[in-house]
């Protein structure tokens, strides 16, 4: 067999399938998400499992959270160079498997994102002013560049405003405040209170592996303390609650079942875990059982004994999203929280091409209405008729 060398690494995201499972406090990922992205995947119940997740890493907060699980399956191109050749070729490896996202509402921010046509400064000032007409509390003393300090910078023209007493905002004056700011034309994209989420991303080994020992915080969580499990009393509850299931001890003497659960590392040939760990246990359920099925069982078996399940978290992750941009309405091409006679001129123009007319990208978006990607007559047509029959 030919020797290998990887002249391009991977991502950390695409490797996570193959490197050793980490224990569950080892690393933390983080990103922002939208309720879109969560729209298709299974919700999940933990039991618990995952309360030990606070925001932005930080555990012990008090927070709802949600499970969800979507199965993943692509693959990813990558370049090897043979090293006893030189040969050097573009080979594809299959990536297949599903993942765990712990989604955290975050009902204390707001977020804009201001237009980036606008001079980001000026621009600036002028939402702050309007922001603070309604949160006069919370936009009040001023960080190193003379801005509030609860209005926090997210990216180049994404703010956020943070309510730091964590009381929701009112839909009503978020809706006044989006008005306002579309209509001075400040801003491109809008998401009211609760609309951003912090998620974690969370890629079982297997869903009912368990080390010897686990971990969980202390009641101050402050520090890591280990747990001693009965395995006896879990093998028995297994037995008598699951007894389509296999119960098993896998040692480094028995590399077929830890290839199962996910503990054999190919490129060494050999049972992998971690150096001081002898053996592993294990659920194994049936040929055939679902993520979803398997995953309750390590629910069941959290909530009956604490187990902590092993997974790990990957260092990277897929492009932050957030929630559904409030200015995303048809026909609105001037984002000004009202389709008129002046969205359908401004889709006019663009149609016809016009150089002088400024719109933003969320307003493009808008404007292409009919269907039928492109911005055509047909788009100012459908923008006319709509508001035909509002009058």
């Amino acid at each position: 067999m030919k020797k290998k060398v990887l002249s391009m690494m991977l991502s950390a995201a695409m490797l996570c399938g193959t490197l050793p499972a980490m224990h569950a406090s080892a690393l933390y990922c983080w990103g922002t998400a939208s309720g879109e992205k969560f729209r298709d995947m299974q919700l999940l119940d933990d039991k618990g499992m995952f309360q030990w997740i606070g925001y932005g890493g930080v555990p012990g907060t008090p927070r709802d959270y949600q499970v969800y699980t979507h199965h993943f399956s692509f693959d990813v191109e990558q370049e090897v160079t043979y090293a006893d050749t030189g040969e050097t070729r573009i080979e594809t490896t299959h990536r297949e498997g599903d993942s765990i996202y712990v989604l955290n509402p975050r009902k204390e921010k707001l977020r804009i994102v201001l237009r980036n046509d606008l001079d980001e400064t000026e621009a600036k000032q002028k939402a702050v002013a309007i922001l603070r007409k309604y949160y006069p509390e919370m936009l009040v003393g001023a960080d190193s560049t003379g801005f509030p300090a609860s209005f926090y910078p997210v990216s180049e023209y994404t703010y956020e405003l943070h309510d730091r007493s964590e009381t929701v905002g009112s839909e009503e004056i978020s809706a006044a405040i989006m008005k306002e700011l579309a209509e001075a034309g400040l801003i491109s994209e809008f998401y009211t209170w609760g609309q951003i989420a912090d998620y974690q991303e969370v890629w079982y080994s297997y869903p009912t592996a368990y080390y010897p020992i686990s971990h969980k915080w202390n009641s101050t969580y402050t520090a890591l303390e280990d747990v001693t499990y009965d395995w006896n009393a879990v093998e028995a509850w297994v037995n008598e609650n699951y007894p389509e299931c296999e119960f098993v001890c896998v040692t480094a003497e028995d590399p077929e079942t830890a290839k199962i659960i996910g503990q054999y590392d190919s490129a060494q040939d050999r049972v992998f875990y971690a150096d001081d760990i002898e053996r592993m246990y294990a659920v194994i359920p049936p040929d055939g059982t679902s993520f979803a099925a398997h995953f309750a069982i390590a629910a069941d078996l959290y909530e009956q004994f604490g187990l902590a399940a092993h997974w790990l978290c990957p260092e990277s992750m897929t492009a932050p999203m957030i929630g559904q941009n409030a200015l995303a309405v048809e026909g609105d091409a001037n984002l000004d929280c009202s389709v008129d006679i002046s969205d359908a001129i401004l889709t006019a123009r663009l149609a016809t091409e016009d150089s002088t007319v400024m719109v933003s990208s969320q307003g493009k978006v808008n404007a292409d209405c009919d269907g039928v990607s492109g911005i055509t007559a047909a788009d100012a047509a459908r923008i006319l008729k709509y508001i035909a029959k509002l009058n």
